[in-house]
């Protein structure tokens, strides 16, 4: 079976949005490891190095400078260190005078849905999604409840250099306030959804193993799951943030759900992320699945009960998307990866569904963002409706094979150098949207920088293992050759 046709993107040879900062200059003999990472994707950086209280009431200080008047909500995920780093981000935006409306531990899309109830100006999500426990991180959100725009970032960055502002004096401090309900507010929302039929999903009577990793998803997606009648079987479901397994939800770092899984004799299993954006899938046999499957299944839910709209997805997602929405008569339309970048591109072109193939389902109907906790309910919509197990679903796709690598930086990242080398194996297309996507007739292959590690991912993804295979080592080539030397594979 031949890919879907390769829609065509500009040609612009643009920066990396990712940026280093250092207290020290940007000093190319520290690692970007110990660096301060700032993209669309938010500020991170290893606690104790490149994260502390300070650095984060400056990055408070900063990002509420470019908002309208008005509260401020914050919430965070599990991580040790996320109460003092909150506390830091609360203290910021009450030094300046405004309201800041604490959720305490939270999963970012409850963040996101409460700025938009409450009618704050802003948010900060104190986590660092899928990194490990060392990291942290500040997500900025805008007044309607999404992910700041690269214009904002901007001028948040060009703040934080800056580092001046006016304070209000004591009788003028902002209050801090605790708001209770938001997350029985996002359970109730995504039961309310038109796309989601409660009494048909309570009917299958699930049986379900959950791993919330011991992040923020502990406190919302085992009530949400009850609520539908699925018997929960709760793995990593504290909220100590003591991360059991590598807390990005990939099919390699997912095998005790798995095991689990096919020991309980249950129908599926759900892996989320500390913040609990993402989501990846375990079958009724114990074979843990290529999160990529999560966004595919919620797009065929969504587009067959719901109007046929168009779907926005980044230039990292399997090929599998434009196979379903094509079942459906629907167009699917590509952006730079990052959840802002996505989200941008649903709201300018009304998109019905969206996301990213890291297991992030946006569905605008409830709220324009990634929501592992909405992707549950709708695979099990979809499984309910169709009556079928979750492995005969996915036999129902053709087969895809991607591999997704880490490369740690072994030079120069340059666009232009490393685009115009992989050219020499003749692709049909190069895209420069989002560092270089070289499209093939029969598969294609990425090589971009991350938005939140110090790292260059490599995805390759055709109808064949060799091919797939073959993909990335031309990937692995134009580095090589750009950097004059072997990058190390980070396993």
């Amino acid at each position: 079976m031949a890919l879907p046709a390769a829609r065509a993107h500009s040609f612009v040879d643009t920066h990396s949005v990712l940026l280093y900062l250092s207290e020290s200059g940007n000093n190319m003999n520290q690692s970007p490891q110990d660096k301060l990472l700032f993209s669309v994707a938010g500020a991170r950086g290893i606690v104790g190095k490149a994260l502390n209280v300070q650095v984060v009431t400056r990055l408070g200080l900063a990002f509420c400078s470019t908002l309208p008047p008005g509260a401020i909500v914050v919430g965070r995920d599990t991580r040790p260190s996320g109460e003092s780093l909150m506390s830091a981000a609360a203290a910021a935006v009450t030094a300046l005078g405004r309201e800041c409306v604490t959720l305490g531990i939270a999963t970012t899309p409850t963040v996101e849905m409460a700025v938009e109830k409450l009618g704050a100006a802003g948010g900060i999500v104190v986590t660092a999604s899928h990194n490990g426990a060392e990291w942290n991180a500040l997500k900025f959100l805008d007044t309607r409840g999404i992910f700041i725009d690269q214009a904002t970032g901007d001028r948040v960055y060009e703040a934080y250099k800056k580092d001046s502002h006016e304070f209000v004096g004591a009788l003028a401090a902002g209050t801090i306030t605790q708001y209770e309900r938001a997350t029985s507010d996002h359970i109730d929302a995504i039961l309310g959804l038109h796309a989601v039929d409660v009494e048909r999903i309570m009917r299958r009577r699930f049986k379900i193993v959950l791993d919330c990793v011991n992040g923020a998803g502990s406190v919302i997606a085992p009530d949400l799951l009850e609520a539908l009648g699925v018997t929960v079987i709760r793995l990593h479901c504290n909220t100590d943030g003591d991360f059991q397994r590598d807390p990005e939800p990939r099919a390699e770092n997912i095998r005790e759900l798995a095991e689990k899984v096919h020991e309980e004799g249950a129908d599926l299993g759900f892996a989320l992320d500390p913040d609990a954006d993402r989501l990846a899938l375990v079958d009724e046999k114990g074979t843990a699945l290529n999160e990529e499957y999560t966004l595919a299944l919620a797009v065929d839910q969504v587009l067959e009960t719901e109007k046929k709209g168009p779907v926005v997805v980044n230039l990292s997602t399997s090929a599998l998307i434009d196979w379903v929405a094509s079942r459906h008569q629907a167009t699917v339309s590509r952006t730079p990866v990052g959840e802002a970048m996505v989200v941008d591109r649903m709201l300018k072109d009304l998109a019905t569904i969206g996301g990213e193939g890291n297991g992030g389902v946006i569905y605008p109907e409830l709220h324009p963002g990634r929501d592992a906790m909405l992707g549950m309910v709708l695979v099990l919509q979809l499984l309910a409706g169709r009556g079928k197990s979750l492995r005969d679903q996915i036999n129902q796709y053709p087969t895809f094979f991607m591999t997704k690598e880490k490369i740690d930086l072994a030079g120069e990242f340059s666009v232009s150098r490393i685009s115009g080398l992989i050219g020499d194996f003749e692709p049909a297309t190069i895209s420069t949207e989002d560092g270089i996507k070289a499209i093939f007739d029969d598969g294609w292959c990425h090589i971009r920088l991350s938005n939140t590690e110090g790292l260059v991912r490599i995805i390759a993804e055709s109808m064949s293992s060799a091919r797939t295979e073959a993909l990335q080592g031309i990937a692995r080539q134009a580095l090589d050759r750009a950097w004059g030397t072997g990058p190390s594979v980070q396993e």
